[in-house]
């Protein structure tokens, strides 16, 4: 894979790498055109989102789409709302 038919594919899997202290788990398919990368991600809920990345932004099947992996995962996992909220406290608690 070179580096520019890779890039959707890196992106995604940094940007969800980021974000795995609010999913169980996740796996970006091999990218099928330089254009985009899909990844499966199972929510701390179970149920299991397909999410894809192009360069209009982060895609739920649904059609929905997010400028950022973040309101993605907001939108569609309570469970994630609330550790996003536990690890931004633990941070902020830290720097007192």
């Amino acid at each position: 894979m070179s580096s520019s038919s890779g890039f959707y594919y890196n992106e995604l899997r940094r940007a969800l790498s980021e974000q795995s202290f609010g999913i169980a788990r996740f796996e970006v398919a091999t990218p099928v055109t330089p254009l985009e990368a899909t990844a499966s991600v199972t929510m701390l809920e179970g149920p299991c989102a397909s999410v894809t990345l192009t360069a209009r932004g982060y895609h739920l099947n649904t059609g929905q789409i997010f400028e950022s992996i973040e309101d993605l995962l907001l939108s569609v996992s309570p469970k994630y709302a609330q550790k996003r909220s536990d690890v931004l406290f633990s941070k902020l608690q830290a720097l007192q």
